[in-house]
C-alpha cells in the first residue's frame, strides 16, 4: 500500500469525490455537503489517492474531545484492499492531534462490510437508532452507534 497518497481535501477534488459518493452510498451527500467547510477548525477531511486517482476519503469533526466520523467512502474497485483501514488509521492520528478522546459513528445496520471493518478497528457497539437512515424506496433503516476510545498508543 505504499503507492497510496494521503492528502487534505480541496475544492478541486469535489467532482471525483462526488462520483465516488454517488456510487457507494445509498443516500449520498450532495456536492454542497461534500465541500470542505472554510475556516472550521473542528472539521477534518482527507483523501487517499493512487496514481493521481482519488480512491477514498473521510469527513469528521472534533469538538471538546468528542469526535464523530461523518462520512467515509472507498471507490468500489478498491474496496477490500486495506484503503478504509488506512483512512481510519489516518483519522485516528488526526484526532489524537486534535485532542479527541472518543470517536463516534453511525453505520447502516445492513452495511456488513463497514461494520466488520469498524469492529476489527476496535469500535464497540453502543446502541441502535431506529429509523435513522432514509432509503430510496421511502422506508428507513436502523443505525448502529459505535464508539472507539482513542489512545495515542493505539494509533501512533
Amino acid at each position: 500500500m505504499s503507492d497510496y497518497t494521503l492528502q487534505p481535501i480541496g475544492d478541486r477534488h469535489l467532482t471525483d469525490i462526488e462520483r465516488i459518493e454517488q456510487t457507494v452510498h445509498i443516500a449520498p451527500w450532495s456536492k454542497t455537503q461534500l465541500a470542505p467547510a472554510q475556516g472550521c477548525f473542528d472539521h477534518h477531511y482527507a483523501l487517499i489517492s493512487q496514481d493521481d486517482q482519488i480512491i477514498g476519503y473521510f469527513y469528521a469533526r472534533c469538538i471538546a474531545g468528542e469526535a464523530e466520523l461523518l462520512n467515509l467512502a472507498v471507490d468500489r474497485p478498491f474496496q477490500g484492499k486495506g484503503v478504509a483501514h488506512q483512512l481510519l488509521t489516518l483519522l485516528k492520528k488526526t484526532l489524537v492531534a486534535a485532542g479527541a478522546k472518543t470517536l463516534w459513528l453511525e453505520v447502516r445496520q445492513s452495511n456488513y462490510g463497514a461494520r466488520a471493518l469498524y469492529q476489527k478497528q476496535g469500535f464497540e457497539l453502543i446502541s441502535h437508532r431506529a429509523g435513522y437512515y432514509s432509503c430510496p424506496d421511502g422506508t428507513t433503516e436502523d443505525a448502529l452507534v459505535m464508539r472507539y476510545q482513542i489512545s495515542s498508543s493505539h494509533v501512533l
